[in-house]
């Protein structure tokens, strides 16, 4: 696959077609103004700008959440990808950039050295997907890394009750060039919804309720036509598909006669 060809772009054609081939930042701001685009807790309008220097991640964080600004390098990929899931998914974007300040603010040391939380909220803005499916059996198998079992055996459940939605620019970014060992951090959804806006609503509502963040990983290139994946080998290749690691038994206690 070339351009943005792969899949992973299916939520956001609509922001592509309306952006190509003008991809700079006045074109990203724009669209933004059309879109009424906003900071979902300060109400600010979303805006794209390139910042001279450097901005470490606190401030960086820190400055989006008074300004409503996220610095954008003009001309750079990953920059252009962030500022895409920012236009599609606001709310989900919003809501790790508040996560982000609020532990900054309760825990100041976290500007030099993130805890887990904060790990945990890049880890899903960086290589995030939303996994969205109303039954648990499916998302439980993801969970376990029963690959074989979810997406082979139970394939057509899979494709008519799961749906996958990229939402880190990292990620993203990896799939304009797709290889097989691409791992997406998945946020686990319970909803058949489908619709962007509905996903985004529910994505910052998980992530609003967290406290500490699971985020199974799943071999992006395995999900039900992202490959060509149509053969139960693809998913015993234990190089990608790693299998769950076995928890060790305590020893065996002595009885008493």
């Amino acid at each position: 696959m070339s351009g943005y060809a792969h899949p992973a772009f299916d939520p956001y054609r609509g922001l592509l077609s309306r952006l190509q081939p003008d991809t700079g930042l006045q074109a990203l701001n724009d669209l933004a103004v059309r879109l009424d685009v906003r900071h979902a807790h300060s109400g600010k309008a979303l805006r794209f700008a390139s910042l001279s220097g450097s901005c470490p991640a606190a401030q960086y964080e820190q400055g989006i959440a008074a300004s409503g600004v996220v610095p954008t390098r003009e001309g750079n990929l990953h920059d252009f990808l962030n500022a895409l899931v920012w236009l599609r998914f606001p709310r989900l974007k919003s809501m790790l950039n508040l996560r982000h300040c609020q532990a900054l603010a309760l825990r100041p040391a976290e500007e030099k050295q993130r805890g887990r939380l904060r790990d945990r909220l890049t880890l899903l803005d960086e290589s995030g997907m939303l996994v969205a499916s109303s039954d648990p059996a499916l998302l439980e198998l993801l969970r376990a890394k029963q690959w074989a079992r979810l997406f082979w055996e139970a394939r057509a459940e899979a494709v008519r009750q799961m749906r996958f939605v990229v939402v880190g620019h990292g990620l993203l970014e990896k799939c304009l060039a797709p290889f097989p060992g691409m791992t997406a951090k998945c946020l686990f959804l319970d909803t058949q919804e489908t619709a962007p806006a509905i996903l985004d609503s529910l994505a910052a509502s998980a992530l609003q309720a967290a406290e500490t963040l699971e985020l199974p990983p799943l071999p992006v290139q395995g999900v039900p036509g992202w490959d060509d994946n149509e053969s139960l080998a693809y998913y015993q290749d234990e190089e990608i598909f790693r299998p769950a690691r076995l928890r060790s038994l305590p020893a065996e206690t002595g009885r008493s006669g």
